[in-house]
């Protein structure tokens, strides 16, 4: 947006008894001031802003509905929430805008679930139900949490939304994001390959301005305060000199106050305050893979380092079969010891994958090699594919027979002309699973899982990938069933479990000998 519209969104606000930011602080995401200009000036046919939890996001589209309201004659809003009561809290903060400037003569008629503008202008909240949705067209149309409303209801009130007096259609999604694969998932996906705008904020980008008092001069306090991880992690040069380093809230300039957010870091876990408040993709209650970070662990074009197939090296193809079936390719290098005294390196690259449900072994097979011809060309001229598949699709059984017979149709059984079954064992879905945390995040923070980005399956189940808790204590065993996730995370474990066999311990006789995956 053009900053003049951006200031002007910003002073519309302040008529109104708004603070509305108009500088983002981190990286990446955008401020207040510009989706508010975006909503006024632009009306994208479809936005989604993703915002934290108190960070304003009900006030700012009430702003831009106000604004519709007053400007456009005979405009009509519906306003859509995740329930009746998310609904009232856009309509809510017109109540706010009317106790600002109770004289401004804006509004005819002010009720519990409708306004009434002096330009014939109307604003109306409805539940989310699949009735209410099937209501009379409007031209804007606000869907407030849309995280909580079900996708069918979503979709069912698109309807609503067209055209009118001359007004073109405008549909505006906010939410915080809680659920890692539900409606927010999809939205974010579908808005970042480029069907709608999509624009994020969190408690940083709405927070008020340090003082130097808290501070210190030179930031000397800054230590002390229990936000420094993050208010520190994006450190932008400004000041009077242009050259000072600047924490976030050294930038900012919102209506959020510290100490709220500090009480914040207090009150909550981990999880929730980076989900809620940092605005991160949130992690599922109970996860596994704790150590996987999308920042470090995803690795593609835009980062320092890539993780996608490497031609001449040799490639590793598991796949995990029944009625979901998963597989994923990757490739493993060894290196140099990072330090004299230490062990050599290891990366593994995971370059493809493949999910499907309800289709035939004979698909799943020819699905797999699709994979593998898009991402590697033709890896079978040079020997260089290892194929390993769950125990129980081995070759006595029919879909481990359909799938080795279509693989060696194509030349593709393996360098060694075998379909390699995983290695099963009591207590080995546990040992491959802490194989996969060791590769994702050791002890010492070195990491040497990279996963592509193309790779959206795999990295949601790792994201997803849940402990079973009985009797509210952790086990070492994973919850049962839980599709898609398990079927990315079986074909990844059981492929490096192959990759790095496991050996016994020599032990005492008596005691339980426990297997050591050897990964150097």
């Amino acid at each position: 947006m053009r900053r003049d519209q951006v200031e002007f969104a910003a002073e519309w606000g302040r008529q109104w008894g708004v603070s509305v930011a108009t500088e983002p602080v981190c990286r990446g995401h955008s401020a207040p001031g510009e989706f508010l200009a975006r909503w006024m000036f632009a009306r994208p046919s479809m936005s989604l802003v993703h915002g934290p939890r108190g960070g304003g996001k009900s006030f700012l589209r009430s702003l831009a509905t106000h604004y519709d309201s007053i400007r456009h004659p005979r405009h009509e809003t519906h306003i859509l929430g995740g329930s009746l009561a998310q609904s009232k809290q856009i309509y809510g903060a017109l109540g706010a805008f009317h106790g600002a400037a109770p004289d401004s003569g804006v509004f005819r008629r002010l009720l519990k679930t409708e306004a009434e503008y002096a330009t014939a202008s109307k604003v109306s909240i409805l539940a989310a139900s699949p009735t209410s949705v099937r209501g009379p067209h409007v031209a804007s149309l606000c869907l407030d949490e849309v995280d909580e409303i079900d996708p069918d209801i979503r979709e069912d009130s698109f309807g609503m939304c067209m055209e009118m007096h001359g007004v073109r259609a405008s549909v505006s999604m906010t939410s915080t994001w809680h659920k890692p694969d539900g409606p927010m998932a999809e939205l974010v996906e579908k808005g970042r390959a480029g069907e709608f705008p999509v624009h994020s904020f969190c408690a940083f980008e709405v927070l008020e301005r340090c003082p130097e008092e808290r501070s210190g001069e030179s930031l000397e306090k800054c230590p002390e305060c229990p936000i420094v991880r993050w208010c520190h992690s994006d450190v932008a040069f400004g000041g009077p000199d242009g050259r000072t380093p600047l924490p976030k809230a050294k930038r900012s300039n919102g209506h959020y106050a510290i100490d709220s957010l500090i009480q914040k870091t207090r009150g909550v876990s981990l999880r929730v305050f980076e989900s809620d408040y940092l605005c991160l993709r949130p992690r599922a209650s109970r996860v596994w893979f704790t150590g996987f970070d999308e920042s470090l662990n995803v690795a593609g074009d835009d980062a320092a380092w890539m993780a996608d197939y490497v031609p001449g090296h040799p490639v590793h193809a598991s796949v995990d079969v029944g009625v979901w079936a998963g597989a994923v390719l990757f490739q493993v290098f060894h290196g140099e010891p990072p330090a004299p005294g230490l062990p050599p390196t290891v990366r593994v690259n995971v370059f493809g994958e493949h999910l499907s449900h309800e289709v035939p072994s004979d698909g799943v097979a020819r699905g797999v090699l699709r994979e593998i011809a898009e991402r590697c060309g033709d890896p079978k001229s040079a020997g260089l594919l290892t194929v390993s598949t769950d125990s129980a699709a081995g070759a006595k059984n029919p879909v481990g027979r359909t799938i080795r017979a279509i693989f060696a149709e194509e030349g593709l059984v393996g360098s060694d002309g075998e379909i390699h079954p995983w290695d099963k064992y009591s207590g080995s879905v546990g040992d491959t699973l802490a194989l996969v945390e060791r590769l994702i995040c050791s002890a010492d923070g070195y990491r040497s899982l990279a996963i592509h980005p193309r790779c959206k399956h795999l990295i949601s189940a790792l994201l997803t990938y849940q402990r079973k808790y009985l009797g509210g204590q952790a086990t070492d065993a994973p919850v049962d069933p839980q599709h898609p996730a398990e079927e990315m995370v079986d074909a990844l474990r059981g492929g490096l479990a192959h990759v790095f066999p496991t050996r016994m311990r020599p032990t005492p006789p008596g005691l339980r000998r426990e297997p050591l995956h050897r990964i150097v």
